[in-house]
């Protein structure tokens, strides 16, 4: 799997209370229309400890600044149990059409966490011979 640092929206970011990715990406509007553009979100660098669950979702917005934004999709909530290094959040591909700019959303649920990275993409294709 090839990873491109202007589709980089974190790497390796702590996420010890409810927050979003380090970086947006603009991506225009129609970035899902050539195929399947998926995400790859996961544990990376440190394994989760004392929040109850997270949940990781993606947002879009006509602007960088996400005044206003929808959520286009979310993982569901996935328990600290599982949070471990490489741990990837199931996310689908991107819809055909939303609105250019991207950043990723956090939800802790339960206690803030006291460690937990998470590193986030856009990729075409996913490794799964690992």
């Amino acid at each position: 799997m090839y990873l491109d640092k202007e589709l980089c929206f974190c790497e390796e970011q702590a996420v010890t209370a409810s927050a979003v990715s380090q970086n947006v990406i603009n991506v225009g509007e129609d970035c899902g229309s050539g195929g399947n553009v998926r995400l790859k979100v996961m544990v990376d660098g440190e394994d989760f400890a004392t929040l109850t669950s997270l949940r990781v979702g993606v947002q879009a917005s006509g602007t960088d600044d996400f005044s206003l934004f929808d959520t286009l999709f979310e993982s569901g909530s996935i328990p600290v149990a599982e949070l471990k290094q490489g741990y990837s959040f199931p996310l689908p591909s991107l819809p055909v059409t939303h609105k250019g700019f991207l950043r990723l959303s956090f939800t802790v649920t339960g206690s803030n966490a006291t460690a937990g990275k998470v590193s986030g993409y856009l990729i075409m294709n996913d490794q799964t011979n690992v």
